[in-house]
């Protein structure tokens, strides 16, 4: 009688293990559209076995786990080829952004204005006494300054962009963080060990999320638990708590630091220089080095420009002019009424804000007859003085600083003075065209290697996510044939429950006549 009873209880484990089935499939199916759910399974084992005699009988089948089918390595790899795309992403957006500031089809862009600024002193030199002509320069002037205070402005307020970009990153990394250490909890308390696979998809997804947004590293420890690290090993998930990340402003114009809170009295550690992938690592390099650098160059021009011109214009008069002396080119911030020789002449420059601060005299913008072509002081071989109004020696050097070389700083090393000609000028750079041309070329350049390591980065990203899908995501031509053999298994169940209920009926009735 023992093995019949013990028949039915074989056959409902065989029943129960083949329900399992079902569900766990109708779970798989359902999901199939589900962002981030990882297909799972039935791990079956043999029941326990009983000894009758000298014989062992199995007790059917035991459903062991309800298995998530995952690769935690691949999982690893995924995320650390995420954090990096989206930074070399970012990257190339942002340089793709201000390309288009120094395009130059020789009709427009800022080699077309310069170029034009120069040859308004060349026809200068042909009429120096042509009152339209003076205007000109004074126009052409005006619309070059125009042209680089635009583009510098163009790429301050990218640069104020990704700023802002930073301080909402963080708020969003923050959210992520607790929401992790929350699942971390879960899991590590989750019984049986290895059961709440729901848990793990969402942190996982959650994972990824955070790795567009900041570069990180994951760890696992024994209990399932992830730490998560910014790049310098600074933990933002750490077990079941979360450390708050912040955005400070650190000075007046609203630059953001970013910083880890540590302690329990609300210390704080400068993360900002260690965050190099992610979304906010592109934004921060973008703000603090590709977008300043260009900004560098267009401040190293303009004084180029600014300390050619002046020095030249200095030595001439206007028509009509007794005073002469006059710069050209002045500041605009209050501080310095001229720009008449560089600021630590042979010594490192910085020229930062040069642009924003470019003006015009508004002694020659109110009378461009101010402006100088007469050198006063000309004289012909023989030493008679040639000055006067129809003298264009000073449009003339003007004129040719177009096509003049080492005259801007390119490398920050300072201007010096030449003892034959007199005046400031730097040896590493040529002339204001190949500047110009040289900032485009970098663009392009920095550019095209970044898009190239974007392209190479997401197509490694791409092989990833379909090893992790080949592994992980729900086929429904599987599910479908799991469905039919489950449901086979739970008739042949049936009927074998049914075969030991005849039975055990035919017994007890035949003893009970």
């Amino acid at each position: 009688m023992y093995l019949f009873t013990a028949g039915l209880g074989i056959g409902l484990t065989g029943l129960q293990a083949a329900q399992n089935g079902i569900n766990v499939t109708g779970q798989n199916i359902t999901n199939i559209n589900t962002p981030g759910y990882s297909r799972q399974r039935v791990n079956l084992s043999t029941g326990y076995a009983v000894q009758i005699d000298k014989l062992q009988f199995g007790l059917g089948v035991n459903v062991t786990q309800i298995q998530s089918i995952k690769d935690r390595f691949l999982e690893m790899q995924l995320t650390q080829t995420i954090t990096r795309q989206v930074g070399t992403q970012v990257r190339y957006e942002g340089v793709e952004n201000i390309a288009a500031l120094f395009v130059d089809n020789g009709e427009s862009g800022l080699g077309a204005e310069l170029q034009k600024f120069f040859q308004s002193f060349q026809e200068l030199a042909a009429r120096p006494e042509n009152d339209a002509v003076r205007t000109n320069v004074v126009t052409r002037a005006q619309i070059l300054i125009s042209g680089m205070k635009s583009r510098y402005s163009q790429i301050e307020d990218r640069r104020a962009e990704a700023n802002r970009s930073v301080a909402s990153i963080v708020n969003e990394v923050n959210s992520l963080a607790q929401q992790i250490a929350r699942l971390n909890n879960e899991i590590a308390t989750e019984i049986p060990k290895g059961s709440n696979n729901n848990a793990r998809d969402q942190r996982q997804a959650m994972v990824d999320q955070m790795a567009e947004l900041v570069g990180i590293q994951v760890y696992e420890d024994t209990q399932g638990r992830l730490t998560i690290t910014v790049e310098n090993g600074m933990p933002i998930v750490s077990g079941s708590s979360s450390i708050k990340m912040v955005a400070n402003t650190l000075d007046a114009n609203g630059q953001f630091t970013v910083e880890m809170e540590i302690g329990a009295n609300g210390e704080k550690i400068d993360v900002t220089s260690a965050i190099k992938s992610g979304r906010m690592g592109g934004l921060l390099d973008l703000r603090d080095n590709i977008l300043p650098g260009y900004l560098m160059q267009l401040d190293q021009l303009a004084a180029g420009v600014v300390y050619q011109v002046n020095q030249i214009h200095r030595d001439g008069v206007g028509l009509n002019d007794t005073i002469g002396g006059r710069d050209f080119f002045v500041s605009t911030d209050g501080g310095n009424d001229t720009w008449g020789l560089p600021n630590g002449v042979g010594s490192g420059n910085s020229y930062k804000g040069m642009v924003l601060k470019l003006g015009l005299n508004e002694d020659i913008v109110r009378d461009p007859r101010l402006v100088a072509a007469c050198d006063p002081s000309a004289t012909d071989e023989y030493g008679n003085s040639t000055a006067g109004p129809g003298n264009n020696d000073i449009a003339l050097l003007l004129a040719d600083l177009q096509n003049k070389g080492n005259t801007v700083d390119a490398l920050n090393v300072g201007y010096t003075l030449d003892p034959v000609t007199g005046k400031y000028t730097v040896g590493n750079s040529g002339p204001f065209s190949n500047f110009i041309s040289s900032i485009a070329n970098k663009l392009g350049n920095e550019g095209q290697s970044l898009r190239v390591n974007a392209n190479t980065d997401e197509n490694i990203r791409a092989a990833l996510e379909i090893q992790r899908d080949r592994l992980s995501a729900v086929d429904m031509d599987e599910e479908a044939t799991n469905l039919i053999v489950y449901q086979r298994s739970y008739q042949a169940c049936t009927r074998f429950v049914n075969v030991i209920n005849q039975l055990t009926d035919q017994l007890i009735n035949n003893f009970g006549r």
